[in-house]
């Protein structure tokens, strides 16, 4: 089971969307580079090319049908928890501050500070609540995280 905020679940159906319009397009591309001449089938890059395009995204696409079959739609309702749609402030075991929002199963931000509740980190801290310090691998050292403030 993969669990998404709506946001992200759109943005799960968007890119398969896309995915889906890109692999059209490398297919016309394809056809296209086949006008050429039967003479030049044996070295035609283009039509080479796409094919390789087109493995790369239906393989992506496979991954991401899979994921969305087994996906479901879910908001925090505990606001005194860590959970996934929660945006939570930790200081680390080098009384560094950090402030992370626990995201979905895949992010489709490019803001660092959003994470997988899947990811080593998130798993940390998930179920956690204020002033409650947690510990485990990161990488292949073990770090501690005190939870500060969720919100």
């Amino acid at each position: 089971m993969y669990y998404f905020l709506p946001e992200d679940y759109k943005r799960l159906n968007d890119e398969i969307t896309d995915i889906n319009n890109r692999i059209a397009e490398v297919g016309k591309e394809m056809g296209e580079s086949c006008k050429e001449g039967a003479e030049t089938f044996h070295d035609n890059f283009a039509y080479e090319d796409g094919e390789r395009q087109q493995f790369m995204l239906s393989t992506r696409l496979r991954k991401l049908i899979g994921i969305r079959n087994n996906a479901r739609i879910t908001n925090s309702v505990n606001d005194r928890i860590v959970s996934i749609g929660k945006t939570i402030t930790v200081i680390d075991d080098e009384n560094v501050e950090h402030v992370y929002k626990i995201g979905s199963y895949l992010t489709f931000t490019n803001d660092d500070s959003s994470i997988s509740y899947n990811c080593p980190l998130a798993r940390i801290l998930v179920g956690a609540k204020i002033g409650e310090s947690r510990s485990g691998k990161i990488g292949h050292s073990t770090r501690t995280y005190r939870i500060k403030n969720i919100t």
